[in-house]
């Protein structure tokens, strides 16, 4: 491999208490090497829920394109992330992974990192996104554009009680940070404790908004296609698919273009390494759990319900006034 400063860093986290998720890094860095020819390293961030089975599966799924990968337990440095942090990350339904970015600059000493969420594709050369210049700030990432609304929104409301700026709003996804200038100006475990403590009430997404709180003015924009949606109807060239919101590719297929980079990507790992019955199987299964699957009437009600649920009781007006009677709580509280 090539010498140090020409090796292109990338970082995933794995938390796989069952051990079915880190085959989605896998296809991660199947999907880099595929379309990468420049020297990578990958960095595992992980915690003791990874098995020593699928670190095997992880090295292997490297050593066909001769590229590395690099394993970094952080279950000692996960202490030092406040419980406040913790309990936000398990009350939204997130992995506490989302976390361990937080401790990218103390748990690798190197000055320059891409971080990616597993639940992506990627489908160009990564080398691209390595050669973005940052401009002097710390991060770089795409502008969050769900929902587009306006300030009046529940969205917009409780960005702005996070200290957020709702125009200059990232996703956290895929982010290419500045190790060296954010060690010089931030504590971000630190940071991080005293900010949830202040907007645990508001925060939904537990990574994400800290992020955008703390890195204010100090992000630059990139391109839409580092970090593509991946809307229907999109080919997805030449662009880093990411499969936002809750039907990921391995739980049900929507008809979107991240559905068929995934499943070719996995094919490329050794846990796409199936009999034909058994690859048969698996897809079955998934197709009968996408949205566009009903085997009983009593399944489409249930959506029916569901839906009317959300669009009734749970819709952003609503969200909204809750937020003001939350805000207005907490002040007289203080």
């Amino acid at each position: 491999m090539d010498s140090a400063q020409d090796v292109i860093h990338v970082i995933v986290s794995i938390h796989d208490p069952k051990g079915t998720y880190s085959r989605h890094a896998g296809v991660v860095m199947a999907s880099i090497f595929e379309n990468t020819k420049s020297p990578v390293c990958i960095h595992i961030l992980h915690d003791r829920t990874l098995t020593e089975h699928n670190r095997c599966l992880l090295n292997e799924t490297a050593e066909p394109y001769g590229q590395g990968v690099e394993f970094h337990d952080v279950s000692a440095l996960m202490e030092q992330v406040s419980d406040g942090a913790l309990q936000q990350a398990r009350k939204g339904g997130h992995s506490i992974g989302a976390l361990f970015r937080l401790l990218i600059p103390e748990a690798l000493p190197i000055d320059k990192v891409i971080y990616l969420d597993s639940d992506i594709v990627v489908n160009l050369d990564i080398q691209e996104l390595w050669e973005v210049s940052l401009e002097g700030r710390s991060l770089a990432g795409v502008l969050d554009e769900r929902p587009r609304r306006s300030r009046l929104s529940a969205a917009a409301f409780s960005r702005k009680l996070m200290g957020c700026d709702r125009k200059c709003y990232i996703n956290s996804g895929v982010l290419v940070m500045d190790i060296s200038r954010i060690r010089a100006k931030y504590d971000l475990v630190r940071q991080s404790d005293q900010w949830y403590k202040q907007y645990r009430h508001y925060s939904q997404l537990v990574d994400q908004d800290f992020i955008n709180s703390c890195f204010r003015g100090d992000i630059k924009f990139i391109d839409g296609r580092f970090n593509n949606g991946n809307a229907r109807g999109d080919n997805g060239d030449n662009s880093i698919l990411h499969a936002m919101g809750v039907a990921k590719p391995w739980n049900a297929l929507v008809g979107s273009t991240i559905d068929h980079y995934y499943w070719k990507m996995w094919l490329k790992t050794p846990w796409g390494h199936l009999e034909p019955d058994e690859i048969v199987g698996l897809m079955l299964d998934v197709a009968k759990n996408s949205s566009y699957t009903h085997r009983h009437t009593s399944q489409c009600y249930k959506k029916v319900l569901s839906r009317l649920w959300k669009e009734i009781f749970c819709n952003d007006v609503v969200r909204l006034v809750g937020l003001c009677f939350k805000y207005l709580y907490l002040k007289l509280r203080t």
